[in-house]
Parts: C-alpha cells; sequence; structure tokens
C-alpha cells in the first residue's frame, strides 16, 4: 500500500490497533461485534472532532427485570475461572528466576492478593460498574526483568542455597516492585489529572507492535517451562524439549494453548472459552482415574507441582522483612520502570479505547487512566503489581447485562477464597493446564502482531517491528525498545521524505478586484512569460 492509503487508513494508533481484534494487553476473548466510531469515540489517541469535552458512558446499574444477584455470582466465577489460572502463570513469569522457586507459592497468592486490591479500586473508582482490573500482561516483562536484576545482583559471590540470602532476595524484590508500581501508578494518577494521555501517542506503533509480540514470545517460553518445571530463559533453553519426558510433559500444554486460541477466535459464544478452561484439567483427572493412577503417581511423573506446605494469609506477611531490604538496588531499575511507565500507559489506553469502540459510548480515557492510576498506587503499597482494565473480561461482562459492581465484589471475594484457602493449587492444578494458559495468550499476542499485523502496515513499518522484536530478544528491553524508536524515526523521514514533493500550480486570486485592478494583476502578477506571483503546493507530512 501507498503511504497516502495507509495514511488514510491509520490516522492513529488506535485506528490501527483496533481495526479488527481487542487489545494486547488482553487476550482472553475476542470482540466479536463492531460499531460505526466515528462519532462516538473521544479518546486523547482517536479524536473526532477536536472536542475535549467527553461525555459520561450512559450504563445503567441494576436493571431488576433482566438481573438478579444469582447472575452476578454465575458471571463473577465465569471471570474468576478465567483469571485465578492465568495469575499463577503471571507469577512464574514474573518471578521466572530459580531464587524464587522455593516461595513461588506464597508468591503466586501475593500476585492473586494484588489483583484483589486491582479489583477493589476498579470496582470504586472506575466510571464503569461492570469493570475487571487485575495483574496484567503488558508489564510482566519489566517486573521480570526487574526481580532478575535484583536476584542476580544480590547473588554474587553468595551462596544461591543459604536461606538467609533467600530472603533477602524475596524481601528485597517485593518491596521494590512494589515501589515500582506505587510511583508508576502515581505518575499515572497526574497524567490523568493533568489530561496528558496524549503523550503516549509518541511511542511509535512498531515499537509498540514489536514489544507486544516479545510479551507473546515470553509468555509462550514461561507456558512451556511451567510444562516442564525448567526455566527457558535464552534460545538455547529450547533443547530441553530434546529430552523425551520434557517433550511428552510439553505437548499438552501446547496443545491445550492451540485449542485455547481456536476457541477464543473461532467460537462466537462466549461461554465455551471458560467452558474449554474448566474442561482440559477435568479431562486430565477423568483420563488419569481411568487409566488407575493417583494424584502422587502424577507428581511423580511431573504432571502436578510438587507437595509444599500450605501458605495462610500470615506467611504472605512475613515474606518481607524492612531490615533485609537492600534500598540502593532501586538506582538499577530506573531506567526499566521508565520503559514500563509508557508500555503500561500506552496499553491501558488502549484497553479503554476498546471498551468504549465496543461500548458504542464516549470514555474519558484520562479519567480511566487516573483510575488505573489509583489501583497501581494502592497495590504497590501493598506490595502488590501492576494491573489495569481486562478489555475482554469488562466487555463479556456488559454484554451480559450485569452492569453492576456487585461483579468486581464478587470477583474480588472468589480470589480472596483462593488466598485464604489452605489448598496449595500448584499442588493439584496439572502444570500443563497452567503453562496452556501462558502459552493460549503468546500465541495469540505472536499471531495477532506478527502475522495479523502484517496487511495494516507498510513494508518498512513492519520491519521496523520484527527490528524491535528481535531487539528487544537479544540487546533486553530498553536498548531493544530504544533501537526500534530510533529506526522508527529513520524510517519516518525517510518515507515522509519520499513522498514529500513541491510544485507550482496554477492559481488566481478569488478576490473581487475592479476591472482595471483586475487587468494589472493579469498583465503583471499573473503574466506567464514573467508571474511576479508564483503559487507553489507543498506535499507530505504536517509537523
Amino acid at each position: 500500500s501507498s503511504p497516502q492509503t495507509s495514511a488514510l487508513q491509520f490516522s492513529s494508533p488506535l485506528l490501527r490497533r483496533f481495526s479488527e481484534r481487542s487489545p494486547a494487553g488482553d487476550t482472553y476473548m475476542k470482540a466479536s461485534q463492531s460499531h460505526d466510531t466515528s462519532s462516538v469515540i473521544q479518546t486523547p489517541l482517536l479524536k473526532g472532532n477536536g472536542s475535549t469535552k467527553q461525555s459520561a458512558p450512559t450504563v445503567e446499574e441494576g436493571n431488576s427485570s433482566n438481573e438478579s444477584f444469582i447472575y452476578y455470582i454465575v458471571y463473577a466465577l465465569v471471570n474468576s475461572i478465567m483469571c485465578v489460572p492465568c495469575l499463577y502463570g503471571y507469577a512464574s513469569v514474573i518471578f521466572s528466576h530459580p531464587i524464587y522457586q522455593s516461595h513461588i507459592n506464597a508468591l503466586s497468592k501475593l500476585v492473586i492478593l494484588s489483583s484483589v486490591v486491582h479489583q477493589i479500586c476498579f470496582s470504586i473508582f472506575s466510571s464503569l460498574p461492570f469493570s475487571i482490573g487485575q495483574v496484567q500482561d503488558a508489564g510482566l516483562i519489566f517486573l521480570s526483568a526487574m526481580s532478575t536484576t535484583i536476584a542476580t545482583s544480590m547473588l554474587e559471590g553468595q551462596d544461591a542455597n543459604d536461606t538467609e540470602v533467600v530472603s533477602e532476595i524475596v524481601s528485597t524484590t517485593i518491596v521494590l516492585l512494589g515501589l515500582a508500581t506505587a510511583c508508576l501508578g502515581a505518575v499515572l494518577v497526574v497524567m490523568g489529572k493533568f489530561r496528558l494521555a496524549d503523550a503516549v501517542a509518541y511511542l511509535p506503533l512498531p515499537v509498540v507492535g514489536g514489544y507486544l509480540a516479545f510479551i507473546g514470545y515470553f509468555c509462550l517460553e514461561a507456558g512451556v517451562a511451567l510444562c516442564i518445571s525448567h526455566p527457558i530463559m535464552k534460545p538455547s533453553d529450547w533443547g530441553y524439549l530434546f529430552d523425551d519426558k520434557s517433550l511428552l510433559l510439553a505437548t499438552p500444554g501446547i496443545l491445550a494453548g492451540n485449542f485455547l486460541t481456536l476457541v477464543s477466535r473461532k467460537c462466537s459464544n462466549e461461554a465455551i472459552l471458560p467452558i474449554s478452561m474448566v474442561a482440559i484439567p477435568l479431562a486430565f483427572y477423568i483420563l488419569m482415574y481411568l487409566c488407575g493412577y493417583t494424584i502422587e503417581d502424577a507428581r511423580d511423573g511431573g504432571w502436578v507441582g510438587e507437595r509444599s506446605p500450605s501458605v495462610p494469609v500470615s506467611d504472605l506477611l512475613r515474606l518481607v522483612d524492612f531490615h533485609e531490604v537492600r534500598w540502593d538496588l532501586a538506582k538499577d531499575l530506573i531506567s526499566t520502570w521508565a520503559g514500563m511507565v509508557f508500555v503500561v500507559s500506552f496499553s491501558s489506553c488502549l484497553d479503554v479505547a476498546a471498551i468504549s469502540m465496543d461500548m458504542g459510548e464516549s470514555l474519558d480515557t484520562n479519567n480511566e487512566l487516573m483510575t488505573v492510576g489509583i489501583s497501581n498506587f494502592v497495590s504497590g503499597l501493598a506490595g502488590g503489581f501492576t494491573g489495569s482494565y481486562i478489555f475482554s473480561q469488562t466487555i463479556f461482562t456488559y454484554r451480559t447485562n450485569c452492569r453492576s459492581r456487585w461483579i468486581g465484589v464478587i470477583v474480588a471475594s472468589t480470589f480472596i477464597l483462593v488466598v485464604i484457602s489452605p489448598v496449595n493449587f500448584l499442588e493439584v492444578t496439572p502444570l500443563f493446564f497452567l503453562g496452556s494458559t501462558l502459552i493460549f495468550i503468546g500465541f495469540d499476542l505472536m499471531f495477532e502482531w506478527i502475522v495479523e499485523v502484517r496487511h495494516k502496515l507498510l513494508l518498512s513499518e513492519y520491519l521496523v517491528l520484527l527490528a524491535t522484536f528481535v531487539a528487544v530478544q537479544f540487546l533486553g528491553i530498553n536498548a531493544g525498545i530504544g533501537l526500534g524508536i530510533i529506526t522508527a524515526i529513520l524510517d519516518f523521514v525517510l518515507a515522509t521524505a519520499n513522498v514529500s514533493t513541491i510544485a507550482r500550480v496554477s492559481r488566481r486570486s478569488l478576490a473581487m478586484w475592479r476591472p482595471q485592478e483586475r487587468g494589472i494583476l493579469e498583465a503583471t502578477a499573473y503574466n506567464p512569460d514573467r508571474a511576479q506571483i508564483l503559487t507553489l503546493e507543498v506535499r507530505g507530512a504536517i509537523f
């Protein structure tokens, strides 16, 4: 396609991002209906008429004719079924370094507890009473990079088997990641308060696309690693799959991830995905029973997690000892934190725009960004992690007509039940199922941002996207994104230089002149042999 056509079709990042699909920050469900958004979308990144005044969404709470508390419970449980397995997967991504594995049960519950805080904040502060918010995938890589940096720095010259060293690393990681999340929330609140959400539009779309594709690859790595119980941190680690046992353990997770991806994309009935997520572990247990195996046999084979003591809520409070925190490591996380601010704010704006488009209602993006900021600020102070709107589940709840804040309250309550439960879910849940939820997210993101996006971008833009994807893999997050931005700038300069033109055109003044004055103009100013007025037309990007 020509640059002119691309400019017409994709005049803003959100038009490109949502021309067919839902946002990357979230891949559980896909929008199945479209709306004419030319007159209703009033978001900073997708301006219609230039007006800064936005109307509040016209959603109603509690329509007694078609809603009841039973419906709230049912649909809240559906949301929880989709959330909880992913949250366990997210915990394995954030704390991917081997040093955290001895505390992974408690850290997983800490991620779920953080989602409780997010959901409560969204239920209180969001203009959407049916909103669903939790720890989200947009900030996972940054949190993982921070936790790995902390672990690597503190293990220098130390024994990784020393329990005191492990305790210091866990304490430092939880506190500094919580501080980073709280600071992120404060920045988002300021951005929303002073209506600065426009600023995130300056991050080039191909760069964001390359990063989101890498999130998909990272989730794929983490999902397979969860299946085989071996960390996959670099491309060479895929060699684990050459081992027969590891390949056997990973195959069901990869197949289940593919199955969930197909269900989410092909099935229009939104109940099929949560049913499928229940059916996969259920089928495992039925097959295990029919074959005469016990849960201990499955554990010995590596299909479920190792037995470990239950984690009461009081143990979560004992994870942190402020006297052991290495505050000096905070400076090493600043550059990663800065990148996280841009990406999470951009992703949150995409989520809000996608919800607005699906609802056919105008939403104030700056106001919703403040809600995301408050949620992250409170979550960070509680030792939690970054989160945002979950687009698919928010829209799913909206379409059920259960537009009440009770939905969020019940979802948060189910999360609390998981946290206080004495059952260690990693001991009884098939590891391949937990891994499949991450593989599902990974497949979906990579397919969207490497395959589907191709026809939406110019070839040069697509190459920038691929370059960013590869650069983040081999150079790290900050260097990869920085290189992607520089490449995008050069591509933009070259592309606009190639299509920019300047040409002389024939134009006449439209002013009304007396006959004598018009004669003078024609004889002098517009004389074709010695014209004193030239009209030049410049075509290209407007800066």
